[in-house]
């Protein structure tokens, strides 16, 4: 059976005679083949480009349907980023468990986020289609996405114009409406701590006191592994709350642990960089939903530690590497 990829389907102008996309339920603009014709290419202005099981496309997601919702919330992320996933029948329900559950409050204040990342200047009023937007503030539908912002306008952190011809109304924030989203990005981004999902073994435990630690600490994060801290509480609920406190969070799937890849997805759920290692010897069994992303590959602590720290200052926006705490020689000007 030969394989066409997406794009060279596109090209032709091969269409698949079911139009619809299986996430959103809306008009899709190209549905093809993929991968050896067991999945489909979709791209959705809603829910961006993905791949998905031909089985889920045709009969749905069952007990999950409630959920779609989730999906598109990740495929779009994921799509504009540059990348896509791929839903296969064994993977969608643990995508959707990664996202955790938000409350009316936190999708408020993830539209405040939109309007204050879209907006440029002060003056500016910004028009979001609600129809083709609402995945990004994990929003069920549009009209719960147009509530919110309704909210948020009753609320005077954002201002409408009167003008009620236009598509989805024009929108500018308030001057309280700054001041919160200016909270809120700091809450959510200032953060200095890093998460450490690993295995908890001897046979990596240089990695982390020789490699991680030693990579974050040089680019100025306070790292965290949860059975290094002290605590009462029920171990599933402490990660929990750590990760939401971390700005970062660094998966070495080295043993494959199946921890590892739950912490991962949960911090991917919540928009949180991560950035993913593995040792050499492992990373031809790494878990083939996480092989589309770049991994750190390493044989030593000291490899891996020079490679996070490179990675980390590449990656995150202001972040730096102090080389003397890394321990690497620098180059004396001239």
């Amino acid at each position: 059976m030969f394989y066409f990829s997406p794009i060279l389907w596109t090209v032709l102008g091969v269409r698949m005679p079911n139009q619809i996309c299986p996430l959103c339920v809306k008009q899709a603009s190209v549905i093809v083949p993929s991968d050896g014709m067991f999945m489909r290419f979709v791209e959705c202005s809603t829910c961006g480009r993905y791949a998905i099981d031909m089985q889920l496309a045709d009969s749905g997601f069952d007990e999950a349907n409630d959920k779609r919702h989730v999906l598109s919330y990740l495929t779009r992320g994921e799509s504009d980023a540059g990348r896509f996933l791929k839903i296969k029948v064994d993977n969608f329900k643990a995508m959707i468990g990664s996202v955790p559950d938000e409350t009316p409050l936190e999708k408020l204040d993830r539209v405040l986020l939109l309007y204050s990342k879209t907006q440029k200047w002060a003056d500016q009023y910004v028009e979001l289609d609600f129809n083709a937007n609402y995945p990004l503030v994990l929003a069920r539908d549009k009209e719960e996405f147009q509530a919110l912002k309704e909210n948020l306008v009753q609320q005077k952190l954002l201002q409408a114009t009167s003008d009620r011809l236009a598509r989805d109304w024009r929108i500018r924030l308030t001057p309280d409406g700054w001041k919160r989203a200016k909270e809120i990005a700091k809450l959510q981004g200032d953060s200095d701590q890093a998460f450490v999902a690993m295995w908890f073994h001897d046979s990596v435990s240089q990695a982390w006191t020789d490699g991680i630690k030693v990579a974050l600490e040089a680019t100025e994060y306070k790292p965290l592994r949860i059975d290094q801290v002290q605590h009462n509480d029920k171990i599933d609920d402490r990660i929990v709350a750590e990760i939401r406190r971390s700005s970062l969070l660094v998966a070495d799937v080295t043993g494959q642990r199946p921890g590892v890849y739950f912490e991962a997805g949960f911090a991917k759920g919540l928009n949180m960089d991560v950035i993913w290692t593995c040792r050499e010897t492992d990373i031809g069994t790494v878990h083939f939903d996480t092989r589309q992303f770049n991994h750190i590959v390493w044989r030593e602590p000291t490899d891996l530690k020079l490679q996070l720290a490179d990675r980390i200052a590449a990656t995150i926006p202001g972040r730096r590497i102090d080389e003397a705490r890394l321990g690497r020689p620098t180059t004396p000007r001239p």
